[in-house]
């Protein structure tokens, strides 16, 4: 497994709230901003997860969200 797949699977163990969180942070971040590859994953892993989540993981998630934005 690659170093990236280690990654994302990790952050696929994340809550949702936390996945939002580290996915704003990244993009805010000078350095990993750039890679936009990255956050292209971490986007596609989140929505991925996001779809299989429970109703009330949803509906946490959707209050985080928009105490973030």
């Amino acid at each position: 497994m690659s170093s990236i797949e280690k990654r994302l699977e990790a952050f696929r163990q994340l809550p949702l709230r936390a996945q939002l969180a580290l996915i704003v942070s990244t993009r805010n971040n000078p350095v990993l901003s750039q890679n936009n590859e990255y956050i292209e994953n971490l986007e596609r892993t989140h929505a991925e997860c996001l779809n299989s989540s429970t109703p009330e993981q949803k509906a946490a998630y959707e209050k985080a969200k928009a105490n973030l934005t």
